[in-house]
């Protein structure tokens, strides 16, 4: 495993994670600012360097989503590093709220954000670990250690008798990704472009599957119902963000 490589998949996925808030389901990562991002990937390196000497394998798809599949039980492992809410803080506004009505705080001094280290089991029902990161460190291998103990610490307590993998190639763009690109290329071109058209048509809110021929767009749905749009050279720029080779090949979309 070339930990190089790894580090460049996220580094070209970066200019896709503005898509993101049109996805329908929370796709994780290293969400951070342009200013932070040379210091995190200087940890994620050093992570994945004592991720690989564990024996863990680690795969990178074209969000920049990180799984972790551990060494011993093959469980994927979800990791995310991003500025969050102070949780302690949340959590002592919940107490004071149980005796009051309500509180008055200052904007500015409410529920800091921290950049932390996040990691989840990908199982129903389990938590996310979360780990402060101070990008300050001049060196990250005690807390690496920490984060990769703790890892393998809460994979081992999951039970064995419950099954859930991945039950998708988590490298394919599926049917859900299209849509998130095409919202997104209707935020950016405008309500009179032709991907707002289709984000707003509601005939295409459920599709089955979509095919993708050349310039041509077909929409499946239930009942053999079928929609078929010739993109335009606008709308196809948009594609090609996510899909380089569009329009050059054929590409077909699943749920």
């Amino acid at each position: 495993m070339n930990i190089e490589s790894k580090l460049q998949q996220l580094r070209k996925a970066r200019k896709l994670r503005a898509i993101l808030p049109f996805h329908s389901r929370q796709v994780g990562g290293i969400d951070v600012s342009k200013e932070q991002y040379s210091d995190v990937q200087a940890f994620v390196k050093v992570l994945f360097k004592q991720l690989k000497a564990n024996k863990f394998d680690i795969q990178v798809t074209h969000w920049g989503e990180i799984y972790l599949i551990e060494p011993v039980r093959s469980i994927h492992v979800l990791l995310s590093i991003s500025s969050r809410a102070n949780d302690d803080e949340i959590e002592q506004v919940k107490l004071a709220l149980k005796s009051k009505d309500y509180l008055t705080k200052e904007v500015d001094g409410f529920a800091e954000e921290l950049l932390c280290v996040s990691f989840c089991a990908y199982r129903p029902g389990t938590k996310w670990r979360r780990y402060p990161l101070d990008l300050t460190l001049r060196n990250f291998d005690e807390l690496v250690t920490q984060i990769i103990t703790a890892m393998k610490f809460n994979v081992a307590q999951l039970s064995t008798t419950i099954k859930h993998e991945l039950s998708k190639d988590i490298h394919q763009v599926n049917l859900d990704d299209l849509m998130a690109l095409i919202c997104y290329g209707a935020a950016r071109q405008g309500p009179d472009s032709q991907l707002a058209h289709l984000s707003n048509n509601n005939e295409l809110r459920s599709p089955t599957s979509c095919k993708l021929v050349e310039h041509q767009l077909t929409f499946y749905g239930y009942y053999c119902k079928q929609h078929q749009f010739f993109l335009s050279p606008s709308s196809m720029k948009i594609f090609r963000i996510l899909l380089p080779d569009a329009g050059d090949i054929e590409a077909e979309f699943v749920a």
